[in-house]
Formats: C-alpha cells, sequence, structure tokens
C-alpha cells in the first residue's frame, strides 16, 4: 500500500512540475536532455515496482533539481518522509532547503513550519518550540504555528504557555479553542491550588466556565473550591446550573451532592435527590450511592425493597457485590460462597470500562478530560 501511494505521489509530483513549467522546461534543455530525464524517470518508476524505494527517491530527487522552481517539489519529498515515519531523512531535506541563500520569505517561512514538524514528530520539542516561535515572530497572526505549538506545550504539561497559545487561537475563534482553553485553564486550576493559591485557582476556574459554559469539570472543580471554603450556597448554586446543562454526566456528580448535602446535614435532601435522579436516569451508580445511603441512615427495609428493581433496571458488578455484602448476614451457610463470588466481581468491575472517547473509542476506568489515544479534550462519555 505505501510503495503505491508513494507511486502516485511521485507521479504526480514529476508530471505537476513539468506540466506546470512546459514553456520555460522546453528553452531549458535539449531533445537529448528531455529524453535522459524521461529514461530516468522510467528507471525511478521500475524501481517503485520492485519495492525499492531507496533507489526511487534517490532518482526523483536527482531529475528534479533543487531551485526557485522547485522548492515546493522538494518540501513534499520531505513531507513524504516524515509521513512514512523516516523523520531523519526529513529533517536533512528541510535542512538542506533552509540552507540555500535565494529562498523567498514565503519559501523560507513554509520550510521552517515543515522542520518544525519534523523535530515535533521526533520528539525534539525544544527545537521545534524555538522554530515555532520563530513564524510566530515573523507574523503573529500564523495560526498553524499556534496550534503547533499549543499540542507542544500539552505534551509537556505546561500549562501556563499552552494558556498563552490557546488564548490567542480562542479569540481569532479558532475551532473547538473554547474547549482547549477552558481545558487547559482548569489544568492551572488544578496546579494552583497544589501550591495554595486559591484566588488564582478560581480566577482560572471563573474564566473556564465564561470561555466554555459547558465545561463539566471546571464547574465540578469550582464546586469543589467553594466547598474547601465552606461557602455551601455558593457550590449548590454552580452543581444545580451543572445537572441542568449537562445531564449526562450524572455519575460524576454524586460525591459532590453528597458533600453539598451531608456537609449542612441535610441527609434527608440528598436522598431525595439520588430518588429523583435514579427515576429520571437510572444507573448502576445512582442506585449504589442511594442503597449506601439507606444502608447509613438504617434504612435496611427500604434497601431491601429497593435491591430487585435495581437488580433488574440496572445490574452491575457493583450492585450485585453491595447485593452480596448486604444479603449476606442472612445466608450464613453460604458466607463463604458468597464471600468469594463478591471478590471475583470485584475484581472484574476493576478492569470494566466506565467511559468511552466519542471520537475514537478508547475506554477507561476513570474520566479522562483529555483523551490519551486521540488527544481531544472534553470527549469522554459515561458508558
Amino acid at each position: 500500500m505505501d510503495l503505491w501511494l508513494l507511486l502516485l505521489v511521485l507521479v504526480s509530483l514529476f508530471f505537476g512540475w513539468i506540466l506546470g513549467r512546459w514553456k520555460s522546461f522546453k528553452k531549458k534543455v535539449t531533445s537529448n536532455q528531455f529524453e535522459n530525464c524521461i529514461q530516468s524517470y522510467a528507471q525511478g518508476l521500475n524501481y517503485l515496482l520492485t519495492d525499492d524505494s531507496e533507489n526511487a527517491i534517490k532518482v526523483f530527487t536527482k531529475i528534479i533539481e533543487v531551485n526557485a522552481d522547485t522548492i515546493e517539489v522538494h518540501l513534499s519529498f520531505g513531507n513524504l518522509f516524515r509521513t512514512k515515519g523516516e523523520v531523519d531523512r526529513a529533517i536533512k531535506v528541510h535542512q538542506n532547503l533552509l540552507a540555500r541563500p535565494d529562498l523567498s520569505r514565503k519559501q523560507r517561512n513554509a520550510i521552517i513550519e515543515e522542520l518544525a514538524k519534523d523535530y515535533l514528530k521526533a520528539g525534539l520539542l525544544d527545537r521545534a518550540e524555538k522554530l515555532f516561535r520563530e513564524l510566530i515572530q515573523l507574523n503573529d497572526n500564523n495560526l498553524t504555528a499556534y496550534r503547533y505549538l499549543l499540542d507542544l506545550y500539552i505534551a509537556e504539561k505546561s500549562w501556563d504557555e499552552a494558556v498563552d497559545c490557546a488564548q490567542v487561537l480562542f479569540d481569532q475563534k479558532y475551532l473547538d479553542a473554547s474547549t482547549t482553553l477552558s481545558q487547559c485553564l482548569c489544568e492551572t486550576a488544578e496546579k494552583a491550588v497544589l501550591k495554595g493559591n486559591r484566588k488564582k485557582a478560581k480566577d482560572k476556574l471563573t474564566k473556564a466556565i465564561k470561555v466554555d459554559e459547558n465545561c463539566v469539570r471546571a464547574a465540578l472543580l469550582l464546586i469543589q473550591w467553594h466547598l474547601n471554603v465552606k461557602d455551601n450556597s455558593a457550590a449548590k448554586k454552580v452543581f444545580q446550573r451543572l445537572i441542568k446543562k449537562s445531564p449526562e454526566f450524572m455519575t460524576l456528580y454524586i460525591e459532590p451532592a453528597k458533600k453539598i448535602f451531608l456537609q449542612v446535614k441535610e441527609s434527608t435532601k440528598y436522598e431525595i435527590f439520588l430518588q429523583q435522579q435514579y427515576a429520571k436516569q437510572p444507573s448502576s451508580r445512582l442506585a449504589i450511592a442511594l442503597l449506601e445511603q439507606y444502608e447509613a441512615t438504617n434504612k435496611l427495609e427500604e434497601a431491601r425493597q429497593f435491591l430487585p428493581e435495581v437488580l433488574a433496571k440496572t445490574p452491575s458488578f457493583d450492585v450485585y457485590n453491595f447485593a452480596l455484602r448486604f444479603l449476606r448476614p442472612e445466608l450464613m451457610q453460604l458466607a463463604d460462597t458468597w464471600r468469594g463470588l463478591s471478590s471475583f466481581l470485584k475484581a472484574m468491575q476493576e478492569n470494566k470500562a466506565e467511559f468511552v472517547c466519542t471520537q475514537c473509542g478508547y475506554e477507561s476506568h476513570a474520566i479522562q478530560w483529555h483523551c490519551p489515544s486521540c488527544r481531544n479534550w472534553s470527549s469522554m462519555k459515561s458508558v
């Protein structure tokens, strides 16, 4: 497959170059030179057909001499190397092009961009950053450079720098920039919390929600911030707005709800909240939370009556695990069997995917705000 892709690319490059410059080309070469050129091209095709891409590329490179008219062709050669994973060769091609003294500003910028991509692919992040920064200095509206620089800073977890790049893209209304900026702000907020800088954390979270009002992560972090400073009323306001805007993440809201209601000793309201949410959208997580609340408040009969409904509607490893533990005192003769089965179910639960990326299908037991597979932000949904 790679062979034929390379063949098509090289054929199109060569004939595109010839046809685009046919008049000037005829003036510059004799008939013998043109015949030699065609023979060399045929030799290159033959190398390709015998799966000898190494010699094929050498032949094609010799045919098209590097000059002002063929810079784009050689750029394509370099990009082809990078696409095939031959990053060292791509770097060599682009470095050689960049060393030429007769480059126009446009050509130089294009080569710098491709060389920066080579360095990024090779993991030479410092070199890539330097070149992308150079591109931005040459043209502060180079959104492509900002986009690659943003990816670089995210990979390095340099969140303050990532925020700066994302802010530029957001201001220019770049695609999905609001999501990226809000997530990067969340990262800086979490970092500020760890350093004990509460004011900075709140400022970042407030801005994250302003940038993207649907940012679930920012809302959850802001709820926790309010709870940490004992402002239950503010936490509840953010919470109520959150469950109305993004009910699909209800499993993530159970723990904040528990903290909000139980912090002010409103266990009955917490129980009612769980009952209402389970009635709207049954899930095993909500069921477990309600069953545990019944158990904690000694409402054992309510738990017994609720269990059959849960096992019928939303069976899961957690639910069965709770049922086995909860009912075990009534089945003492089978205690060892139930205990072993409970341990088995619990072990399987640890390997169960609870979230899936809507972009690439990556599965995870815990929520991942930045998908490790496709690198998209906020793309994970509850299974």
